[in-house]
Formats: C-alpha cells, sequence, structure tokens
C-alpha cells in the first residue's frame, strides 16, 4: 500500500491490495484505486473511514467467493444414550473422533462463509435435530461472528420496521416505515424498538404497557421550524395517536394598549385513529395546520387579523389479498387565507380553496422468491378544487387526475445485509386553469420534470440495525460529501428489543 502524505492538486492515491489465496482455489485479487484528487482536505476522518470500509468489504468478498473450507471441530461430550437391553444383540458402540495427545484446546475456527442454505430460504424456522439410532458420543461446536437477526415464523427479513431511508415514494406493500405507524397506529400493538435519525433529526421508542404498546416520538413539524411530539398507544383492538407541534406568541404593551397574539408557521395538531379488519386496516385521520406567520391584533379596540391555516381529514382502509396490495381514501382539505381590517373588509388570499380528493393506491409482487422481490405499484388520486371567489373575480373549480407509478426492489446480499431502491415520477392530467375567470379554459396533460429515484442499504444484527440512503452527490462525486455536503440523504439506526 502506497500512500503519499504529500498529496495537493493533480496528485496521485495509488492503493494495491494482493490478497494470496491458493492458485487452484481462486486466482489473485488485486483491486487497484487510481484517483485524481481535486483541491480538497483528504485526512478528513470521514475519507479514512472509507478507505478501511472499502479494503474490509472487498476481503469479506474474496472469503465469500471462496470455497469454504471445514474448520477443525471443538468436541463436547454429549450424555450417552441408555444401555440396551440385555437380551438386544451387542451394538458396537461408535468410534468416538480420534483425540490428539492432552494438550492446549485448539481454539475455535474462524466463522466460514455465509452457508448455501442461506440461499434456499430466508425464512427462519426452528427446526429439531433428526433422530439417530447411533449413539453418538462427541458433538461438534459451532461458532459464527455475524449472528442474523431472529425473523417470526411466517415472516420474512424485509418485514422489520424500517426508517426514513426506505420508500420514500410510498409504495403500498412495502414494510411499514416508523411514521407509518403513526398513520396507522394499531400497528404500534407489540413494537419494541429504538430509533434516530440524525439527518432527520428525529428519534422513536416503542414499548409496552399493559395489555399494549406504546409509541413515543420527537420529530419535526411539516412545515416551518417547530419540534413535534408524537405520542401512541395500541392494543390487540385498536389504535390512536396524537402529534402537536406549538409556535404562539401573546405580546401586550399598556403604554399604547396593544394586545397581540402571533402564531408561528408549523404550528400543528394531527389527531390519528385504526382498527385492524381482519388482514385489512380501517383508519381515519385529521389535522389543523397554521402554514403562514399568522396574527390577531388588537389596538384600542381596533381589531385586525391576518390568518394562513388549513384543516384536512382522510378515511381509508388498507390491506393485501396474496400479492395485490392496496390502499384507498377519501381526502377534503379546507385551506387558505384571509385578511380582516379594523372596519371588517376581508381579503381572501389567491390560494385559499376548498379540495376533495378520492385516492386508491396499488401495488403487486411481480417477481419475489426467498432472498429478493420487486414491487410495481401506482398511487392515484381524482381531486376537485372550489378556488375561492376573490374581491371581484368569480369563484373557478380545477379537477384532475394524477397518475404516479412507482417501483421497488430489495434483495437481502448477505444474513445480514440488506440492499433496497426504488423510482417513481407522476403523470398529471388537469382541467381547468383556477384564474378566476370563465372566460379561459386550459386542459393538460404531461409528465413532472424528470423521474425521482433513490437506493440504500441496511446493516442488521440481532438488537440493533443501520439503515442508509445515499445522496445522488456522492454519485457525481463520491469525495464531495467529505468537504461540506453530507453524504447521506438519510441515515438512521435501530435498537431492537
Amino acid at each position: 500500500m502506497l500512500w503519499d502524505k504529500g498529496l495537493g492538486t493533480g496528485d496521485m492515491i495509488f492503493l494495491h491490495i494482493h490478497v494470496p489465496y491458493p492458485i487452484s482455489l481462486v486466482p489473485n485479487i488485486e483491486l487497484i484505486i487510481n484517483y485524481y484528487i481535486y483541491p480538497m482536505n483528504i485526512f478528513k476522518l470521514s475519507a479514512l473511514c472509507l478507505l478501511t470500509a472499502t479494503i474490509a468489504f472487498a476481503q469479506q468478498k474474496v472469503q465469500q467467493a471462496s470455497p469454504p473450507v471445514a474448520p477443525p471441530a471443538t468436541y463436547l461430550p454429549v450424555a450417552p444414550q441408555a444401555a440396551p437391553p440385555a437380551s438386544a444383540p451387542a451394538t458396537p458402540p461408535r468410534a468416538a473422533a480420534p483425540v490428539a495427545a492432552p494438550q492446549a484446546p485448539a481454539p475455535v475456527a474462524a466463522p466460514a462463509a455465509i452457508p448455501p442454505a442461506f440461499l434456499d430460504s430466508i425464512i427462519y424456522m426452528d427446526s429439531a435435530p433428526s433422530s439417530s439410532s447411533e449413539a453418538v458420543v462427541y458433538a461438534p461446536v459451532s461458532s459464527s461472528s455475524a449472528e442474523a437477526p431472529a425473523v417470526p415464523e411466517g415472516k420474512t427479513i424485509f418485514d422489520s420496521v424500517r426508517g426514513h431511508s426506505y420508500n420514500p415514494y410510498g409504495t403500498v406493500g412495502a414494510a411499514s416505515s416508523v411514521r407509518d405507524l403513526v398513520s396507522t397506529p394499531s400497528d404500534i400493538n407489540g413494537q419494541k424498538f429504538f430509533y434516530v435519525a440524525p439527518i432527520d433529526q428525529l428519534g422513536y421508542t416503542a414499548f409496552p404497557a399493559g395489555s399494549g404498546s406504546i409509541l413515543l416520538g420527537l420529530d419535526q413539524s411539516p412545515i416551518g421550524r417547530p419540534a413535534a411530539l408524537v405520542l401512541g398507544y395500541a392494543n390487540s383492538s385498536f389504535g390512536f395517536a396524537i402529534d402537536y407541534s406549538v409556535g404562539k406568541v401573546w405580546h401586550s404593551d399598556k403604554t399604547t394598549d396593544l394586545n397581540q397574539r402571533t402564531t408561528l408557521a408549523g404550528d400543528n395538531i394531527g389527531l390519528y385513529f385504526s382498527i385492524p379488519i381482519g388482514s385489512a386496516t380501517l383508519y381515519a385521520n385529521t389535522g389543523w395546520l397554521t402554514y403562514g406567520r399568522s396574527y390577531s391584533t388588537d389596538v384600542k379596540g381596533d381589531e385586525t387579523s391576518e390568518d394562513f391555516s388549513e384543516i384536512k381529514a382522510n378515511v381509508g382502509l388498507t390491506g393485501s389479498v396474496g400479492s395485490l396490495n392496496y390502499d384507498g381514501y377519501l381526502n377534503v382539505i379546507r385551506t387558505g387565507g384571509t385578511r380582516v381590517d379594523k372596519d371588517d373588509n376581508k381579503d381572501i388570499d389567491e390560494n385559499s380553496f376548498l379540495g376533495t380528493a378520492l385516492n386508491f393506491n396499488l401495488s403487486y409482487a411481480v417477481l419475489e422468491n426467498s432472498i429478493a422481490r420487486v414491487l410495481i405499484g401506482s398511487n392515484n388520486f381524482f381531486f376537485i378544487k372550489f378556488l375561492d371567489k376573490i374581491g371581484k373575480s368569480k369563484s373557478d373549480n380545477q379537477m384532475g387526475l394524477v397518475i404516479s407509478p412507482n417501483i421497488l426492489g430489495e434483495v437481502a446480499l448477505t444474513e445480514n445485509w440488506l440492499a433496497f431502491a426504488g423510482a417513481a415520477h407522476s403523470i398529471n392530467l388537469i382541467s381547468g386553469d383556477g384564474d378566476r375567470n370563465n372566460k379561459t379554459y386550459d386542459l393538460s396533460i404531461s409528465h413532472n420534470i424528470g423521474t425521482d429515484a433513490s437506493a440504500g442499504v441496511r446493516y442488521q444484527r440481532t438488537g440493533w440495525a443501520v439503515e442508509a440512503s445515499v445522496a445522488k452527490e456522492m454519485f457525481n462525486n463520491p469525495f464531495r460529501g467529505f468537504n461540506d455536503r453530507n453524504m447521506f440523504y438519510s441515515f438512521g439506526g435501530f435498537i431492537n428489543f
């Protein structure tokens, strides 16, 4: 390995890794990385960590590619079976494995490569050893340092609660994320974990309480700067949750006889309720959000106000039938801004409207085996917006259909490593221009600008897991993230119980 500390513009790092293996088994492997470095601080800790991880990962893949060599077994005595009846013909006992002259116990061998049985099924089920008529005197002790997390019977390795890196485009039928537990709080029941995502700046924990479970979350308001407190509870019959962000200021001035209340953008309260019905879940939620700074002022009896807020409600049903997954719900929203002066003259913000939408999201597992699956889906909603009348203009309306095709794929790379990726875009069919002028009319159909895509990995062990998705800047220039930008789009870690 050659590392030249005198790096500057145009200098080069030459990293040469040589892994010796018997020529009859695996050819010698050389990993050569040549990269011309533009002006940057290469000696940051993150750069050193990446190089170290690259070397370790390369060595691990070479070991997995090599045919496993049976490690020397360490033998433990097993309780002898009962002696056969006197009338039974004598059966010579099975010869014990040869034992060398007394010496210090041999060390347990390093773990072998992942057994081929892992490729047969990713569903972990308990199984008892087969019986034998022979009396076994010694049994080998197995050793493994990469313990895979236990998965309940009937579930796969993909069915764990996931973090914010996973499924950003809302493909129906994917594993539930932490925030999905808030939308359908009946799923909180039975959960036991701790989760923190430092980039998204949030943390959640779920733990047993009586006959159910409690969810506590420290999150962010949908908009603005306030934080949000999330509380939820669920048992086998129902679940409910609340998230609350407060941002209010009361100000008074006796000199000018002024009283004012200000509500900051992001002030929010949301209520969530759900009931499991067989393989489906019925859910409902409602919320009030202040999306712009609002105030109410009283100066010597003259009152003025300005308010920017929305109220919305959803009711829906989600579930699956075989490989088909569905989520359908009805949405109603009232949003807008108003300004009222001391003479009670009211101005309406141009974004004020009453809207309703019917949403129906579908997905289907088109490819699936024990270690991988691919879901294709479509998130669709039909909406109608009734725009408020402003001044002398007339009211107007818009209607449209938005179809968002999406795909999600995930694969178990090893017993501990999972990889996942997804993509989505939208097709918009809109009728009406919303200009509050009945003499004009628009009809449009268009794709949105570009397809969004994301990719990430999850490393999991018994009791903990980490999950991350990579920002696109990392693909454009792998070293850019080490200077002034975060290389991850999202990153989070679990402690599971």
